[in-house]
This record gives structure tokens, sequence and C-alpha cells, in this order.
């Protein structure tokens, strides 16, 4: 394997498409994520009517968070170790059956139009080739009057030299992601920078 091969293998087992030990261990208490987690919660005032979809779970803190929420929820994930530490971090709700955890694409998603009231994607969509497509799907997947929250990491010089050049990372201006929302369909849009780094992008589908 080439050095860049070896390089974009450990990018993927850490990053883009976490497995093993170390990546078990470091999703299972993502204590970096945890900041952009209560923003997103704080966007959507989630309450027991919802029905809930999370958009790269990763391992299912954030989704565990929503589910103490919510009526129901289902999650996707394109790595099957996130898929199975998800589902062990979120076993309640599993074995209740009010919650539904697959592998899969994001810019694919597997449910029904129209089936979701809330949906969240957190610290993932850097990694999304296809940002217009995935958009378009969390739109697709929601209610008319359905919210959608998601936390990134917006354009920044800082965020490029730290983060950017090294994980490959695609990140967007606050206009450009407006755009996208837009694009996709979404109204009520509201793009902000928080903690620096972080971009929260909310917007509805409208009624």
């Amino acid at each position: 394997m080439t050095r860049t091969g070896v390089w974009r293998r450990f990018i993927d087992r850490t990053a883009r498409k976490p497995e093993g030990k170390w990546a078990i261990k470091s999703y299972s208490n993502p204590r970096g994520h945890y900041r952009s987690f209560r923003l997103i919660m704080e966007s959507l005032q989630l309450n027991d009517n919802d029905v809930y979809c999370e958009i790269g779970c990763g391992g299912g803190a954030l989704l565990n968070m929503a589910m103490k929420k919510v009526k129901s929820g289902s999650a996707i994930d394109h790595s099957d170790a996130m898929v199975a530490l998800s589902m062990k971090n979120n076993r309640p709700y599993v074995e209740q059956g009010r919650v539904e955890i697959v592998q899969g694409n994001a810019e694919r998603l597997p449910w029904e139009s129209g089936t979701f009231t809330a949906c969240a994607s957190a610290n993932m969509f850097f990694f999304v080739e296809n940002p217009g497509a995935m958009l378009s799907e969390a739109f697709r997947v929601l209610k008319p009057g359905g919210r959608f929250c998601m936390a990134t990491m917006g354009k920044s010089v800082i965020g490029k030299i730290t983060f950017g050049w090294l994980f490959s990372m695609r990140t967007y201006s606050n206009m450009e992601m407006t755009s996208m929302l837009r694009s996709a369909g979404f109204s009520n849009l509201k793009v902000t920078t928080a903690l620096a780094l972080t971009q929260v992008c909310y917007g509805e589908r409208p009624l």
C-alpha cells in the first residue's frame, strides 16, 4: 500500500468511517462533540410527539440524548462498527422497539418520504461527497413542518489549517451553506458559527 493509501486508511479508521478498538472507545464517549450535540438539541427542541431521524449517528451519543425526548427514532451510519456501537449504547430503546439503527448511505436514505418530524446530523457533513444529495434526502424524509439541524465545521482559516488539510474536510461558508439548504427546499433558515469553529445549520420543510 502506498503512503497515500496508508494515510487514507488511517483517516477512514479514525474519522471518516471509524472502526477498531480506538474508534469504539473514542466514539462511546465523544467528549469533543458534546457541545455541538447540545446546540442541536437546543435548536430542535424535541418533544414526546417527535419522530426523530439522525444521519451519521456514530456511536449513538446524540441519538441517546434525543431518544430521551422523542416518541421514536431512526438512525443511519455507514460504519458497521458504529452501527453496532450505537445499538449497544441505545440498547433499551432498541429492545423497546422505539429506535432502529441501520448501516447505509447518507445520500440515499432508506426511509419513505415524510416519515420524520425532526432530523439531525452532527460532525460528519464535511466528509459527504455530494452535500446537495444528503440535504435533499434530509428534506425528503421530513414531514411538512419538520425541522432539520446540523452541526458541522464552518469554513475558516483556523479550521483549514488544523483540520481541513489533515482530514481532507469539505467546509462551507455560512452563505454557501444557506444557499445549499435553500436549494434542497428548506425554509426559515438560520446558519450561524458558534464555539469558534462549529457551524450550526437549521431549516424547516415548509407546510
